[in-house]
Parts: C-alpha cells; sequence; structure tokens
C-alpha cells in the first residue's frame, strides 16, 4: 500500500470534479435486465433516473434544501445530455473509471488514521462491482465524517445526516439477517429431505472467489457495511446450493440478489455524495 501524507488525493478530485465520474455507477438492476458490470446505456439510465429519486427523497426527509434537490436534479439532466453526446467506448470508459477510483482508494493509507484490517473474501462475481464501487468512499467518508462533519454540515445537519446512516445499515444488517437465517435453515431442511429420500445430495463450493484482499477498516460503520456485503455473499453460497440440487433455478436467485442490490443502492449513493462533499472541505483546509 502507498501512504498518503495529506487528506487530498488525486483520486478523490478525479471523482468529484467530473460530474460523469461522479454520477455514473452501476448498481442495483431492474429485474428483468441483463446482469452486467454497468459498462452500458440501461445501467447509466438506471443509475440517474434512482438519483433524481433520491434527491426527492432526501429533500422530502427535510435532509437536503430545494436548492440543493434542484441542483442534483440539475447535475442528473447535465449528465444524462453529456453521456447521449459521448461515443459508446467513452460512456463505457467512464462508467468503468468509477469502480477504478474505487479499487484506488483501497491501496492508499490516510496517516494517522486507527484502523482495523480485515480480510475480504466475495466468492460471488456479482457483489464484486457492489463492493468496488461504494465501500471504499463509504469507508473514506466515514473517517471524514469524524474528522470534518460538522464544519461541512454544521452539528444538526451532521446529526440528521448520521441518523440517515444509521437508519439504513439497520435495515441492511436486519434483512440480510433475516436472508442468512431463512436460506441457512431451507437449506439444512432440503439436505434432510434428500437423504431420507436417498437423493444424491451435492455440496458446491466456490475454488476461485471473485475477490480475496486484505482492506483496512476506519470505523465501526465502515466493519458493519463490509460485513453486512460478506454474509450476503454466504447468503448465495446457500443459493448455490439449492440451484445444484434443483431446487431453486437462477432466475429465483438473480431476483434475489437484485433485490438486495436495490436496498444496499440509497446507502451507497447517499455515502458517495457525502464523501466527495467531505472531500471539498478537506481540500480548502
Amino acid at each position: 500500500m502507498s501512504t498518503l501524507n495529506e487528506e487530498t488525493t488525486k483520486i478523490d478530485a478525479a471523482g468529484s470534479n467530473n460530474p460523469a465520474v461522479a454520477s455514473a455507477a452501476p448498481a442495483g438492476l431492474d429485474d428483468n435486465r441483463a446482469v452486467t458490470d454497468g459498462a452500458d446505456d440501461h445501467e447509466l439510465e438506471d443509475e440517474l433516473q434512482r438519483m433524481e429519486s433520491d434527491a426527492a427523497t432526501l429533500h422530502r426527509e427535510g435532509m437536503i434544501s430545494e436548492s440543493e434537490a434542484d441542483e442534483k436534479r440539475e447535475q442528473v439532466a447535465r449528465t444524462r445530455k453529456l453521456f447521449r453526446e459521448l461515443p459508446p467506448a467513452e460512456r463505457a470508459a467512464i462508467i468503468r473509471r468509477r469502480r477504478e477510483i474505487g479499487r484506488i482508494l483501497l491501496d492508499r493509507q490516510l496517516t494517522g488514521a486507527a484502523i482495523v484490517p480485515a480480510a475480504v473474501r466475495l466468492n460471488h462475481t456479482r457483489l464484486r462491482p457492489l463492493f468496488e464501487q461504494w465501500w471504499p468512499y463509504l469507508n473514506r467518508m466515514s473517517i471524514n465524517m469524524q474528522r470534518f462533519g460538522r464544519s461541512t454540515f454544521g452539528e444538526q445537519d451532521m446529526s440528521t445526516v448520521n441518523a440517515f446512516f444509521d437508519k439504513q445499515l439497520d435495515g441492511l444488517e436486519a434483512y440480510v439477517t433475516e436472508q442468512f437465517e431463512v436460506s441457512e435453515s431451507f437449506r439444512e431442511r432440503t439436505k434432510r429431505e434428500m437423504v431420507g429420500r436417498g437423493d444424491i445430495v451435492f455440496e458446491p463450493s466456490v475454488t476461485k472467489p471473485s475477490l480475496a484482499i486484505e482492506v483496512e477498516a476506519y470505523s465501526r460503520f465502515s466493519m458493519r457495511l463490509l460485513s453486512v456485503i460478506t454474509r450476503f455473499d454466504r447468503v448465495m453460497d446457500h443459493f448455490d446450493f439449492l440451484v445444484w440440487n434443483g431446487v431453486r433455478d437462477q432466475g429465483d436467485v438473480d431476483e434475489e440478489v437484485g433485490r438486495f442490490l436495490r436496498k444496499f443502492h440509497p446507502v451507497g449513493v447517499r455515502g458517495y455524495m457525502t464523501h466527495l462533499r467531505l472531500m471539498t472541505t478537506v481540500r480548502a483546509i
């Protein structure tokens, strides 16, 4: 890992100064659309529509003002126009850059930051883009919120933003815990029934994970969020068992994974935008 002597980096600047990069991020997918890495027009349009929806939701909940909501909607319109005028190859390159910046952030260290190392293993390919696009920014956002949250948002607004993240994370943890317990119980029951019938029971496993790295978490929030992602990966291990043994088909699994991606999306988008706003404060110091 390389070491940063200052909070500001060219990596953060690249993400925040380019509205196309800042806005383009593949996330939860429409159930009827093909699974991709986000480098296509459908994924971008999905993202822009969600950004518009998120702006309306945040304004309705009092987290941003009417002028801020209008600014976000204008940014969506500008980004949509920009992408439509770009050649397809350039559109795909900008979207891929969004993930690349996240991967680079994983290799950066912050001077003076108290960290907890964590081994990340994701067996399933569909969760790797989610991790690379959101977690590095949310991790950086969490420590910058501690350091610069008051000077960026003010005491009251910082409490409101933190409350939003706490609520979202509580909901994600509860959802993934329920999914894990239900899928594990169903797997064990299915296995018992198959053994009782004398059926052959297959026990599939992933020998080459989609991602296996060590990361540095800057906060309890980051570690909890990481646990949400890795635990859902274990849920998908149970899905693999059910598909292999003919209890569920791949369409059922895709639907469940898509639901998780959509549930994760609000905290990802809000975290990324909060990261950019905090970095504006950091660069001004």
